[in-house]
């Protein structure tokens, strides 16, 4: 095989597999971004969701009444679960936590009988908590309900200013995701430069010069978003151990949209790309 052509076949192997490197990496990190914006309110909620209303019943509160007022949390639309915990119950857990039996000590019991109320993430807000309290105001036999109201008000102020980063980190990095392989393409083509103006020479039509490299850096552009696709269920599926709280795999249907989009943007981006910049060689006039 004559030397030059082995050489140029090495290079044209090595712009091919850096560019599958680079399309990769950019792709992966595109497909990370996009799901944690999907997962925004998922990851938000789960954080809102540790935030509980707890209700102290006095100790004159009959379990008539206590059924009474649990029939009442569960048929309201905004409680996601309550729990019962009994004075005893709650003496004993206490215990375990200080390590010393303090009932025994004091002669009495005087904690109160509770019900911890968990609401839906996107109900976790002060007015929503406030309104839930004014609605027990007929419930006489409750002692007390407390929320901790300043985790609440920090927790919406801060989510809402990350739900605005991840907009504009997303639609950044999605305009630098095309950018980027956008130029890799164009350094790609700029080296085969001379066999575009070699093929112009012996009277090959724009088309038929054009169509070799559309199909080989689109191919280039679907391996790479099927490389990265797997790369982030990896990665999903290591969230989803880290953190079995939430489950990442919930809406299959966002994550199959996410793969979709990352497919198709690898191949419109790729074909634009080598369209265009292929053409912008095939203009330069000819040196003869």
């Amino acid at each position: 095989m004559n030397p030059k052509n082995n050489y140029e076949m090495k290079r044209t192997r090595n712009n091919l597999v850096s560019l599958f490197v680079i399309n990769t990496l950019v792709l992966f990190l595109l497909s990370i971004i996009g799901f944690i914006y999907l997962k925004s309110s998922s990851i938000e909620n789960y954080f809102k969701e540790n935030v509980l209303v707890n209700i102290y019943l006095k100790n004159s509160s009959k379990e008539g009444e206590i059924k009474q007022l649990t029939k009442f949390l569960n048929l309201n639309e905004d409680v996601k679960k309550i729990e019962f915990i009994s004075k005893e119950d709650a003496a004993e857990l206490f215990t375990n936590e200080i390590g010393e039996e303090f009932v025994g000590f004091l002669g009495y019991n005087p904690l109160l009988d509770l019900i911890t109320v968990k609401l839906y993430g996107n109900k976790i807000d002060v007015y929503s908590i406030e309104d839930l309290i004014a609605s027990f105001k007929n419930f006489e036999f409750i002692e007390e309900i407390e929320y901790d109201k300043p985790l609440v008000e920090s927790l919406v102020k801060n989510f809402d200013r990350i739900g605005i980063w991840i907009i504009s980190v997303s639609i950044f990095f999605f305009i630098i995701s095309f950018i980027l392989i956008n130029n890799s393409i164009r350094i790609s083509i700029y080296s085969k430069r001379n066999i575009i103006k070699t093929m112009q020479l012996v009277g090959a039509t724009k088309s038929f010069i054009r169509k070799p490299f559309i199909n080989s850096y689109t191919r280039v552009g679907l391996y790479s978003a099927i490389v990265s696709v797997i790369f982030l269920l990896i990665s999903i599926n290591q969230f989803s151990y880290q953190i079995e709280e939430i489950d990442f795999f919930a809406d299959i249907n966002e994550i199959i949209a996410l793969i979709s989009f990352i497919i198709l943007f690898a191949i419109f981006t790729s074909y634009i790309s080598s369209y265009f910049v292929t053409q912008r060689y095939l203009k330069l006039k000819i040196s003869r």
